[in-house]
């Protein structure tokens, strides 16, 4: 490519031909990838599961894994074996690498999200390509930092964000760009999943603006359904396949039921490149246990893609046409997308799924929900009910109404503030159609996180027990 001057989204996904990693061994045959794993217990658990059964298929050669709560975690390091076949384990990074950085090919950073920046830094140093766990950070201006980094590793990074290589995604993105629906008008997002409150406080930074002095942005958006949001940028990315849609003007109205600082509830609309529009409901605090559909509404037709994966295409003349949208369970999908960045270091794919750079239009979405919405309401007692255990979770904070009020957003657009909803905040949001400085993100975002610790801790005995639907 010499005398082609590149951007650095090019430079982030072209791999020069002489350092991929497909290597054979004395006997001519292809050696597995010899991985590491940074984290072992939450979401890292799924990552040795994936990697497990590529070891038993003689993809990977797990070498290290590493974990600073390591001393409690002795029941998941004997689940997955790793005396047996022969893991290395460590309380940190640093010791991991200085033992192994000369014999690795690849390191999945599967560790909490305010360690992501650091962790990537530290591998892309030793020249170990990078399988990244999503949201690779929720700060714009650390993003960009990681971006940087990037471009001096041997190979791009991978961020998990594991639905854009999805096949049937690929070919509807495919007849988005060709014209078949007409143009794109709208795209949207509406996910339904309860989560119980022990699941705020699972460890030291669920449901946190800061973590430290860093911008952390936890929320139903920024992590758990982040997928999703991502997706939906991806949808409306049309100068391309691989092009996600940037936001020109966000205004959202962000709620929390839980005592958390972050929201547990966000409505929001706006516009992206092109004109396209966009709405988002999302929400921990309701009944139902894990529900969303996806939605793209063009000229000619609109698509929905529900959680139950069968797929809808609504012509203009009422013809319904169906497709398979499913999606596998996390440790499949999760092994099907380590399996595709292998085949990019590898040479066999021209790209990975998702990298760093793909991120700038999910971290700059989400970063404007905070600065449009006047604050982060807490919803009062009143509004409120308690929703007893059950075998999908603990005791779950709800507001009975969200999921109806959620489902009239989509279609009318309007905000529950607008619609004179009884919890809904007062006031009205500003719509951000700009990127804002660094410190008035941060300054935005100390604002809210002190509000938030104005609030008293909420009596759960003053709170109406929910009578579950059947």
């Amino acid at each position: 490519m010499r005398g082609h001057s590149m951007s650095s989204t090019d430079r982030a996904t072209v791999v020069p031909q002489d350092r991929h990693l497909r290597q054979r061994n004395a006997h001519n045959a292809v050696r597995p990838f010899r991985m590491a794993v940074v984290g072992i217990g939450g979401f890292a658990d799924l990552h040795h599961l994936a990697l497990a059964r590529l070891e038993n298929e003689r993809e990977v050669q797990m070498l290290a894994t590493c974990d600073p709560a390591l001393n409690s975690l002795a029941a998941q390091c004997e689940a997955h074996r790793f005396g047996e076949r022969g893991v290395s384990t460590y309380t940190d990074i640093a010791t991991l690498l200085s033992r192994h950085a000369h014999e690795l090919d690849a390191i999945s950073i599967s560790s909490p999200i305010p360690f992501h920046q650091e962790h990537h830094r530290m591998s892309v140093g030793h020249q170990i390509a990078c399988y990244l766990e999503k949201p690779p950070t929720l700060d714009p201006a650390e993003l960009e930092s990681m971006i940087a980094t990037d471009l001096l590793a041997a190979h791009p990074s991978a961020v998990g964000f594991n639905h854009i290589s999805q096949p049937w995604r690929l070919r509807l993105k495919k007849r988005i760009l060709a014209g078949e629906f007409g143009s794109l008008v709208e795209v949207g997002f509406a996910g339904f999943w309860r989560r119980p409150i022990g699941y705020f406080v699972r460890n030291g930074w669920a449901g946190k603006l800061l973590f430290g002095e860093k911008i952390l942005l936890d929320s139903c958006c920024g992590n758990a359904m982040s997928h999703y949001l991502h997706n939906m940028l991806f949808h409306a990315g049309t100068r391309g396949l691989w092009e996600w849609a940037r936001p020109t003007g966000v205004t959202a109205e962000l709620y929390r039921a839980n005592d958390i600082e972050s929201p547990d509830t966000i409505f929001a609309r706006g516009t992206l490149d092109e004109g396209i529009r966009f709405r988002i409901i999302a929400t921990h605090a309701c009944e139902t246990r894990q529900r969303q559909r996806e939605i793209i509404q063009c000229e000619d037709a609109l698509i929905e893609i529900p959680e139950d994966g069968c797929g809808t295409i609504t012509w203009r003349d009422g013809t319904i046409e169906s497709f398979s949208a499913a999606s596998l369970p996390a440790p499949t999908l999760l092994r099907e997308n380590l399996q595709e960045y292998f085949a990019f270091l590898t040479g066999d794919r021209s790209r990975p799924s998702s990298t760093l750079a793909d991120c700038r239009a999910f971290v700059s979405l989400n970063s404007r929900l905070y600065l449009s919405s006047p604050c982060i309401q807490r919803i009062d007692d009143a509004h409120l009910s308690l929703l007893a255990a059950d075998d999908f979770g603990g005791v779950t904070l709800i507001i009975p109404d969200i999921e109806q009020t959620g489902e009239d957003f989509l279609l009318d657009g309007r905000l529950p503030s607008e619609k004179g909803v009884e919890w809904a905040m007062e006031g009205s949001s500003a719509c951000i159609s700009s990127e804002t400085a660094p410190n008035l993100l941060r300054q935005r975002i100390t604002h809210l996180q002190a509000s938030s610790r104005e609030n008293p801790i909420r009596n759960l005995n003053s709170i109406q027990r929910a009578r579950r639907k059947h």
